[in-house]
């Protein structure tokens, strides 16, 4: 029975795999002064980041459901019998109820759609061993949420910014945090669970923070590591502080997409880890 996957733009499955492999990407948008790009289509990372620097303020939208809609009906018109949607954590964004609505208004086809509960490129891996698992025969259709929420308490990852400008705009600091994060330079450690973002812990100064992060995710024993991150500058320091934490270790880079980078801001980075061989 021919099976398709969709998943949505912040998830960041590569662009490699997604020419070889039955996966559609539906993205969300990000707007910057009245123009609306389409995340990581019409508008790349490096882009984004140097429109925001440049004093721009991005705001972000779900993909509507007519286009969600649209993704599903030509699929089912290619002959798929099965569909499998990966969305972005539903407490952080409306695209769950958009691929759940789409799904509702279309009949004749059977579509599954799974709360990730996470975001960004630590789900994108997670999905891609998913459907190369599916594709050779190693787990069933009926497996795969299963299989993902195995995958999901596999891996994880820890944030912090050097600014909390955009976390403030976003209405996740008070206006005090604000102030007084700024005066003293103290800097979060936030990490997501149960599908929201929390804040693990509290540290002075970029660097320090960053080996904290490391010290936690060393004790999860994790085989690779990968960082997310929104400039160089913070990239190369969480290298060091990697390692200086871990020596050698299979490291991975990607630049956060734009409608992730909306919510961090331009000077966000973040080491995630996975315990398991993707």
């Amino acid at each position: 029975m021919k099976t398709a996957f969709v998943c949505d733009s912040t998830l960041q499955v590569s662009k490699e795999f997604c020419e070889n492999n039955p996966i559609t990407i539906i993205p969300l948008e990000v707007r910057l002064n009245n123009e609306v790009y389409e995340d990581n289509v019409t508008i790349t990372p490096e882009e984004f980041y140097s429109k925001i620097n440049d004093g721009m303020k991005p705001s972000t939208s779900q993909p509507s459901v007519g286009k969600i809609l649209k993704v599903f009906e030509d699929l089912k018109q290619g002959g798929v019998k099965r569909i499998v949607a990966f969305s972005i954590s539903n407490k952080l964004s409306g695209t769950y109820s958009s691929f759940s609505q789409a799904r509702d208004l279309i009949s004749d086809i059977d579509i599954k759609i799974i709360d990730t509960k996470q975001l960004a490129k630590i789900v994108g891996y997670a999905v891609e061993k998913i459907i190369k698992d599916f594709s050779n025969g190693k787990i069933s259709y009926e497996q795969i949420e299963d299989e993902y929420y195995k995958l999901y308490n596999q891996q994880n990852i820890l944030v912090t910014v050097e600014t909390m400008e955009h976390l403030y705009a976003g209405g996740r600091l008070t206006k005090a945090q604000f102030v007084l994060s700024n005066l003293l330079n103290i800097l979060p450690i936030i990490t997501i669970k149960d599908g929201l973002l929390a804040v693990n812990g509290k540290h002075r100064g970029i660097n320090k923070t960053l080996t904290k992060i490391c010290e936690e995710i060393k004790e999860k024993n994790p085989k690779t590591l990968i960082i997310l991150y929104t400039n160089d500058e913070l990239l190369q320091k969480a290298q060091d502080a990697i390692k200086k934490v871990f020596g050698d270790i299979e490291i991975i880079t990607e630049i956060v997409s734009p409608v992730i980078g909306s919510h961090a801001g331009p000077k966000a980075v973040g080491i995630g880890y996975l315990q398991y061989e993707k």
